[in-house]
């Protein structure tokens, strides 16, 4: 099985960004967008698995978002049934940009992360190697999160 990993560098300037795809058919390939994912210049990325159904529009019946930070590898999952973040490790930072965000506590080691990234690949399901947080089991507390965050930044 196949994926495309589309490559977000340039953010937050819109009229500078780029949106670069990558074709992930190998492990190797999970290696190099990990790689690329975690140059200081690219923002995120996204996985559409060719193995998947498309909706009756065309578009991919799932959006897998992505990123690296430091030693830190964070996904956040959604398909017709679920939408959310791997129960990672506590000591994982929260990434909180302009594009991108992620609540603390769900990033993932890289040797993890890559595991979870070939499952998807070869699997085209969400990752079973790790446990879950649905949305709705962070969605208020990481907001919560944010705005104390932005209203400490602001003083």
């Amino acid at each position: 099985m196949s994926m495309r990993a589309g490559l977000w560098t340039g953010l937050p300037d819109l009229d500078a960004a780029e949106h670069k795809y990558q074709v992930v058919a190998c492990a190797a390939d999970v290696d190099t967008v990990i790689g690329l994912l975690g140059r200081p210049q690219c923002n995120d990325g996204s996985l559409d698995h060719f193995g998947r159904p498309l909706t009756a529009e065309g578009d991919p019946d799932h959006n897998v978002v992505l990123a690296v930070r430091g030693g830190w590898g964070y996904m956040y999952y959604v398909d017709n049934v679920f939408m959310g973040w791997p129960k990672g490790s506590p000591e994982a930072p929260y990434v909180n940009e302009k594009y991108t965000d992620f609540p603390p506590g769900v990033g993932v080691p890289l040797g993890l992360y890559r595991q979870l990234l070939v499952e998807f690949m070869t699997t085209a399901q969400r990752p079973t190697g790790v446990d879950w947080y649905s949305e709705a089991d962070l969605f208020h507390s990481w907001r919560d999160q944010q705005m104390s965050l932005r209203t400490s930044e602001n003083r």
